[in-house]
C-alpha cells in the first residue's frame, strides 16, 4: 500500500491491550495543514473523542489522527473528557502542530477508564514513530476484526483509505472508524459535499447487527501536495443523484470495481456533468475505496461466512428504498436464512411488509435473486437454494412504482456472533 506525499503513519503496542504482541495506538500525520471533513456517530452516548473531534474540525482542517484500541472512551465521565483534550494537546507538543488539528478517536470496551499515562506517552512517542507503516497502523485500530481493512489508489494524485469494524455496525451519517487521505488539492466545502455523496452510498448503507456504535467517526484528509486541483460543488453532486435514479446508470454505477462498467460510468459522468475527467476519476475511486473497506468490514461481520447485497429499484422516494433496504439486511430471519442456506422466500416478503409506516403497492414488487425472478414468478427452489451457498449474493427488489434506487450490504447471522459477543469483555 503506497501513501499519499506528505503523510506518515504507524501503530504500536502502547499497553492498553493485555497481548504485547496487539497493537493498540496508531497515528496518521501530514506533514503539512490539510483541509478535511468528518461526520460522525449519531448515538446519544457519544465517546469522548467524539466531543473533541467535532470542536476541531469545525474550521475543515486537520493535520493529525490519532486512534487507540482496546477502550473507547465512552461513559467515563469529566475525566475521559479530559484525557481526549489532552491527548491532543500532547500530540500537538510533540509534533509541533496545533492541538485543534488533532483528531482523537478510541475503539473498544465502553466504560472503563483509560489510564492517562499510557496514553500521553504514547502520544509523545508519535516523533519516534514518525515512518512509513501503513500495515502497523492498520493493526493498531482493531478490535474484535478478524483482519486490517485497506485499500488505494495510485494516479497523479493519490487516494489511501484505512478502516475498522466488524461488530455494532449500523451507521447512520457515519462509519465505524474509516480513515480516507489524499493528496489532491480538494477545498473543505468540496470534502464536505463529496463526503455525504460516497458516505450514503456505501458505509451508511452496511449493517452487521443494526447496532449503532458510540465511537462511528469518518475523515478525510486533503494536503494538496500533488499540487493537481480538484472541484465537487454540491449541485453537480446532486445532478449525479438524479442521474442515479436511472436504473441502468445506477447498476453502473454500484459495479464499478469492473473495469469495462467503470468505462461505462465514467463516459456517462463525462457526457452528463460538468466534472473534468481527473475529478471523475477520483469520485470513482473514492467511491470503490469506500465501497472496498465497507464490504470488508461486512464481510468481517462478528461471526459471518457470507454477505449479500439488496439493491431497491423504482421505488417512490428514497425513505421508502432506504427503509425497506434496511429492513431487509437487518432481518435476523434472513440474516440466518443465508447463513443456512434455506430458501425461504417468504422471510423477503416478511421485511418488506413489515415497512408498515409508509405507503407503497405490493402488487407491483418483483424480487430476483441474482438476476432471477423468485417473487411473484414461480421459483425453481433447487436452483434459490444453489444460489443461497454462494459467499456472495445478490437481491433485487424491484418496487415498480417510482425511479429512486438505493443499495445495501448485509452479512448472515451465525452461531459465532453470539459466542463472541457472550464472551466480549470476559
Amino acid at each position: 500500500m503506497k501513501l499519499p506525499k506528505g503523510y506518515f503513519c504507524n501503530g504500536w503496542h502502547s499497553g492498553i491491550k493485555k497481548d504485547i504482541n496487539k497493537k493498540d495506538f496508531g497515528f496518521i500525520f501530514s506533514e503539512i495543514q490539510a483541509n478535511a471533513f468528518c461526520v460522525f456517530t449519531r448515538n446519544k452516548f457519544v465517546g469522548n473523542p467524539i466531543i473533541v473531534g467535532r470542536e476541531h474540525i469545525k474550521d475543515g482542517k486537520l493535520q493529525c489522527i490519532i486512534v487507540n484500541s482496546g477502550n473507547s472512551n465512552v461513559a467515563t465521565g469529566k475525566e475521559g473528557l479530559e484525557l481526549a483534550y489532552n491527548s491532543c494537546k500532547w500530540t500537538a507538543q510533540a509534533l509541533n502542530i496545533k492541538e485543534q488539528d488533532v483528531l482523537p478517536s478510541s475503539t473498544g470496551v465502553i466504560g472503563r477508564k483509560l489510564n492517562p499515562d499510557i496514553i500521553k506517552n504514547a502520544c509523545f512517542s508519535i516523533k519516534d514513530y514518525l515512518g512509513i507503516e501503513p500495515d502497523n497502523f492498520s493493526n493498531a485500530i482493531l478490535t474484535t476484526d478478524q483482519f486490517p481493512k485497506t485499500d488505494f489508489f495510485e494516479d497523479e494524485f493519490i487516494i489511501a483509505g484505512f478502516a475498522k469494524g466488524a461488530g455494532m455496525i449500523h451507521p447512520n451519517m457515519a462509519t465505524m472508524l474509516a480513515y480516507i487521505i489524499t493528496d489532491a488539492k480538494i477545498e473543505s466545502e468540496d470534502l464536505q459535499n463529496l463526503i455525504h455523496f460516497i458516505v450514503n452510498k456505501t458505509f451508511n448503507r452496511i449493517s452487521v447487527d443494526s447496532d449503532t456504535s458510540t465511537s462511528d467517526t469518518f475523515a478525510i484528509m486533503a494536503n494538496g501536495l500533488s499540487n493537481i486541483q480538484l472541484q465537487f460543488p454540491q449541485e453537480v453532486l446532486y445532478n449525479i443523484n438524479n442521474l442515479l435514479r436511472d436504473p441502468a446508470i445506477f447498476n453502473n454505477f454500484i459495479n464499478c470495481y469492473n473495469e469495462d462498467i467503470y468505462n461505462n460510468i465514467k463516459l456517462i459522468l463525462k457526457q452528463k456533468t460538468s466534472l473534468k475527467e481527473k475529478e471523475i476519476i477520483f469520485l470513482l475511486q473514492l467511491y470503490k475505496i469506500c465501497l472496498n473497506l465497507s464490504k470488508k468490514i461486512v464481510l468481517d461481520g462478528e461471526g459471518a461466512t457470507k454477505i449479500f447485497r439488496v439493491n431497491i429499484l423504482n421505488a417512490p422516494d428514497y425513505q421508502i428504498a432506504e427503509r425497506i433496504g434496511r429492513s431487509i439486511i437487518n432481518s435476523p430471519l434472513i440474516k440466518t436464512a443465508i447463513f443456512g442456506g434455506d430458501p425461504n422466500w417468504g422471510r423477503f416478503i416478511m421485511a418488506i411488509g413489515k415497512v408498515f409506516e409508509e405507503k407503497f403497492d405490493i402488487d407491483k414488487i418483483k424480487i430476483y435473486c441474482n438476476n432471477k425472478e423468485f417473487y411473484p414468478a414461480n421459483i425453481d427452489i433447487k436452483f434459490l437454494e444453489q444460489e443461497m451457498q454462494k459467499k456472495e449474493i445478490y437481491f433485487d427488489v424491484d418496487l415498480n412504482q417510482g425511479n429512486i434506487c438505493d443499495s445495501f450490504w448485509g452479512c448472515d447471522l451465525t452461531y459465532d456472533y453470539v459466542k463472541l459477543n457472550s464472551e466480549y469483555t470476559t
